[in-house]
């Protein structure tokens, strides 16, 4: 991304360099006045009781599938031989997302179970087996070039969320899960087993699921919300088994999964106790070595409820933020990778942030517990850390979220976070919901408040009083519209400790109009239209943003995307502008695509012009690379000119299926560079080894670190 624009990445070509100058410059407004919060938000709480139009009744008009109960082994090669598939259920007639047609390439789908695990076995016929798409080995990575499957999974049937579990024509595995609020939470992963194998006419796979990685109920007559998605690259065709051109991925348009009969299912705790010993070197000036050791706890206590439990964790393995370059007023949102956060952080999002899990650092122990109760979903930890944000601060945190079900889509969440720190104490609460009218209207709010008392000796940073944050909004979605007016009001000293806001003194409507249409025959694959507006005042009644961005795109018959977007925002005290031009040659194919950007315009008084360029290539298929480029050429205020860009190579080289090497390269103006090189060996089953060296320099020097740490999990 390359533009502070609540466009978010749909200015900016697929695999675009973004970057990041994380300050905050709006100062609080001289004084505050009381807003009247829109009728939405008592309308939402009359709703709380009102039924929801999903789908529960097992008759109801969405496909089923009912799973086969056997207690037969299976061997997972991917071939689909064992006699019990043969009585399975056949599901089939995936529907082409473009034309609204079954698709011509067809997938059969059946499914198994036993007390222990759950099968699942697919087959994709396909008509030219020679130009399937199969490059990606390195588990738990998105399938950006291949040909994939993803299975769907809602074990509770509450059409709120989903388990997904993804795998290409060579059999790797990659999962996630998913909350309300619709995002992907990448962090969550399990550990199953899945085969594929390459037939004259098709290719197949076959899952074998333990059942301990779901949050279920154990009970007869179970329903869970199924669905599969497949993409073909070579058609460039995605097709769903239940589909819905409106939020096709959301789990309230999923089909069902019957004839579960889970009862007597076997629980099994699912310990996994994973001890790890490091040693970090550092070369800055002086050599410094750092020892730590550390162990990690999780298992279950119910087959809905998981714990897991911390002391000194160590995320030297995980792989580094991008290095970026953007034009940007407000601190930059980054996603969580950590893995003690994977269970129960699908249910953290809500419209604004109040908890945003960046702000826990260094963390001596921690306690968790996540999972499902009869109606609700919830998520508890306590944590013993160092907390950065304005400021570093050190002490406990206690933090809840408790999801409330409403009728069969809406919901109600409740949250709540208690720190006390050396540097004083501070408490949060916020209220969100998300109800539907109908098929169609939803409406959206949230409320919260903070009361903090802080002072960090450091900097001097103080927090003290009590400040409200409220959002309200009427959502019109049907494809191929998608309309959300909201009212946001925020208070100047609204910035809770555990949060995210990046605005804040800010009182106003926005609005968000989006058009978009998906073609089988036509001159285009893609269209889409969006429009932004904004305007927020302070609590002294200025102006200090008044946004307008709007973006078209489309994706022609030949492959080839022209975007087109202008924004022209006005941030106190500054009038920013941005033009953004783009070409996406061979959109579709993602090795061979290239993205090219133009953009011209203004930011807080330094007018530039910015190339942008991106790349992926494949010279050998064990190592895939990808090339970013952004060049920025600026007219300072002060008459001085500056050029300014950024340079970036990531490359993955797979040694062998359990030994892989990411290098990533980041050059920046004057010598400023990012470069890291992460070596991970999985030594035998459940045993890894890892060896992480990074070198930063921010315009102080370089600051060089070399890292090694080996793990095992009984």
């Amino acid at each position: 991304m390359t533009k502070c624009s609540a466009w978010g990445e749909l200015l900016c070509p697929s695999g675009s360099p973004a970057g990041s100058r994380p300050t905050d410059r709006l100062a609080p407004g001289p004084g505050r006045r009381r807003h009247a919060f829109p009728g939405a938000f008592l309308l939402a709480l009359a709703l709380a009781a009102c039924p929801g139009l999903a789908h529960q009744d097992p008759a109801a008009p969405v496909p089923g599938l009912r799973a086969l109960k056997v207690d037969a082994p299976l061997v997972v090669d991917g071939r689909l031989d064992e006699p019990f598939w043969a009585q399975c259920e056949v599901a089939t007639g995936l529907i082409n997302t473009r034309t609204h047609a079954p698709a011509e390439d067809q997938t059969l789908i059946r499914v198994a179970y036993t007390r222990t695990h759950l099968y699942i076995g697919v087959e994709c016929l396909e008509s030219d087996v020679s130009q399937l798409r199969a490059t990606e080995q390195r588990e738990d990575r998105v399938f950006v070039g291949d040909d994939w499957v993803e299975i769907h999974l809602d074990p509770p049937h509450n059409h709120r969320g989903k388990y997904a579990f993804f795998t290409n024509p060579l059999g790797t595995r990659a999962d996630a899960n998913e909350g309300p609020s619709g995002i992907f939470n990448y962090g969550w992963s399990a550990d199953w087993d899945c085969a594929a194998h390459v037939g004259a006419d098709r290719w197949s796979f076959e899952m074998r699921i333990p059942l301990t990685v779901f949050n279920y109920f154990r009970r007869d007559g179970a329903t869970w919300g199924f669905n599969v998605t497949r993409l073909q690259r070579r058609t460039d065709v995605t097709s769903f088994w239940s589909y819905s051109p409106t939020d096709m991925y959301k789990p309230r348009h999923f089909g069902h999964l019957t004839g579960l009969d889970l009862a007597d299912t076997v629980f099994d705790r699912n310990w996994e106790v994973t001890p790890y010993v490091s040693t970090r070197v550092d070369f800055n000036g002086t050599t410094e070595v750092v020892p730590r050791a550390g162990l990690d706890v999780g298992f279950r206590l119910s087959p809905a409820v998981t714990t897991a439990w911390t002391l000194f964790p160590d995320f030297g393995h995980v792989e580094a933020d991008e290095d970026t370059i953007e034009l940007r007023d407000t601190e930059r949102f980054l996603p969580e990778k950590r893995l003690f956060f994977r269970e129960g952080e699908e249910l953290m999002r809500m419209p604004h942030r109040v908890y945003y899990s960046r702000r826990i650092t260094e963390m001596d122990g921690a306690v968790k517990f996540s999972g499902l109760l009869p109606g609700w979903s919830f998520n508890f930890m306590d944590v013993q850390s160092e907390f950065v944000h304005d400021g570093h601060f050190r002490g406990n945190a206690a933090v809840l979220r408790l999801m409330q079900d409403v009728g069969e889509r809406s919901y109600l969440g409740y949250y709540a976070d208690a720190a006390h720190l050396d540097a004083g104490q501070a408490y949060n609460g916020s209220v969100d919901g998300y109800f539907f009218l109908n098929p169609a209207w939803r409406v959206r709010f949230q409320g919260a408040v903070s009361a903090e008392d802080l002072q960090d000796p450091a900097r001097g940073v103080a927090r003290d009083g009590t400040e409200f944050l409220g959002d309200a909004a009427v959502i019109y979605n049907t494809y191929p519209w998608d309309i959300t007016l909201a009212y946001t009001a925020i208070t100047a000293g609204y910035n809770p400790l555990l949060g995210y806001i990046p605005r804040r003194d800010i009182f106003g409507p926005s609005a968000l109009v989006q058009y978009q249409q998906r073609a089988g025959d036509r001159w285009y694959k893609e269209f889409h239209f969006g429009y932004f507006p904004r305007w927020f005042q302070t609590a002294a009644g200025e102006t200090s943003v008044h946004d307008h961005g709007v973006l078209a795109r489309v994706l022609l018959r030949n492959d080839l995307g022209l975007r087109l977007g202008y924004d022209h925002d006005y941030h106190a005290p500054f009038h920013n502008r941005r033009l953004l031009t783009g070409v996406d040659l061979w959109a579709s194919d993602y090795y061979r695509a290239v993205n090219l950007g133009y953009a011209i315009g203004e930011f807080e008084h330094t007018r530039y012009h910015e190339f942008l360029w991106g790349k992926r290539l494949k010279f050998w298929e064990r190592l895939p690379l990808r090339h970013e480029w952004v060049l920025r050429l600026e007219d300072r205020p002060d008459g001085t000119e500056e050029t300014v860009w950024l340079n970036r190579v990531v490359a993955d080289l797979y040694l062998s299926k359990n030994m892989w090497v990411k290098a990533s390269i980041q050059n920046r103006p004057s010598g400023l560079h990012n470069y890291s090189v992460i070596y991970g060996w999985k030594l035998k089953y459940n045993t890894y080894w890892y060896v992480v060296f990074n070198e930063v320099d921010t315009g102080e020097g370089p600051e060089r670190s070399l890292l090694t740490k080996l793990t095992y999990t009984f």
